[in-house]
């Protein structure tokens, strides 16, 4: 009789068994429909713990071609040879832009000026923060090809 139930009792806990690892199994499903659904949210909803913000856009402060336009008309309005810093505070100032963004715009300007000199359509002269650019005695076609 002892074996009888040993069997009985054994088969019992096998079937217990099976429905735990099913239940297991579920389990980790459901987690991971829990686990998508979380990352959904968090992807939509600024206030979820796990929000991601989205990618701000660049700032752009000139469009296409503009800063080269820019550049080329205050050295070719200039009377006299013009620095950087120069041409940069005439660029921010016609186009409104706050104080604060001097730095970022005289930036763009000495990298459009290197490019004009490059290209032979401004002249440099003297070195670092005691340079002065102007546009080449009959230069300004070369300059207005740019």
């Amino acid at each position: 009789m002892a074996e009888h139930v040993l069997t009985v009792l054994r088969a019992k806990r096998d079937a217990i068994s099976e429905q735990v690892h099913d239940t297991e199994k579920n389990l980790a499903k459901l987690r991971a429909g829990l686990a998508n659904l979380d990352a959904a949210i968090g992807i939509l909803s600024p206030d979820h713990p796990d929000y991601i913000a989205p990618r701000k856009p660049k700032k752009r402060y000139f469009g296409h071609n503009e800063l080269a336009r820019l550049v080329r008309e205050t050295l070719q309005d200039a009377n006299r040879p013009l620095s950087a810093g120069e041409i940069a505070a005439g660029i921010r100032a016609a186009k409104g832009f706050p104080e604060a963004h001097y730095l970022a715009i005289s930036k763009m300007v000495v990298s459009r000026l290197g490019a004009f000199a490059r290209e032979g359509a401004v002249v440099k002269t003297g070195k670092t923060r005691d340079a002065r650019w102007t546009v080449p005695r009959g230069g300004e076609d070369a300059c207005a090809d740019s």
